[in-house]
């Protein structure tokens, strides 16, 4: 399974267009934090990639700190790490790709991401290749 975290249809919808058809029925589309933390939550065993954008609803430069953001997810990891930690072993594995254009908060995504013990993150804004 694949989540893919971004508020902007159009930009889901390119992704979903650039993914081969063998996976696009594995593609869970979330357009909040919340829907992707709930999607986090039940499909944690299934998950292979976790696609996030820092910056959602409809804005741009959002503050980290704000709920409804990709940071929420990152904060979401962290909490769980400590408080499930035999569950968030399932997290190891999963590829994260960061996609959002707010350069600053998705670098510093990813860094955190790594600092958790996720094996593969990486930093790569929608349409700059790979998908």
């Amino acid at each position: 399974m694949i989540l893919f975290l971004d508020d902007n249809p159009n930009r889901a919808a390119v992704a979903y267009q650039r993914m081969l058809p063998s996976v696009r029925d594995r593609v869970i589309w979330c357009q909040t934090a919340e829907e992707a933390i709930k999607t986090l939550e039940d499909y944690r065993t299934v998950l292979e990639l976790v696609m996030l954008d820092h910056d959602l609803g409809g804005e741009e430069f959002v503050n980290s700190k704000r709920e409804d953001c990709g940071m929420e997810i990152i904060r979401f990891l962290e909490k769980y790490s400590h408080q499930e930690p035999e569950k968030f072993e399932t997290f190891i594995d999963i590829k994260f790709i960061i996609h959002s254009w707010n350069k600053p908060a998705g670098l510093i995504m990813g860094e955190r991401l790594q600092k958790l013990g996720i094996k593969y993150v990486k930093y790569q804004p929608f349409g700059s290749g790979g998908f």
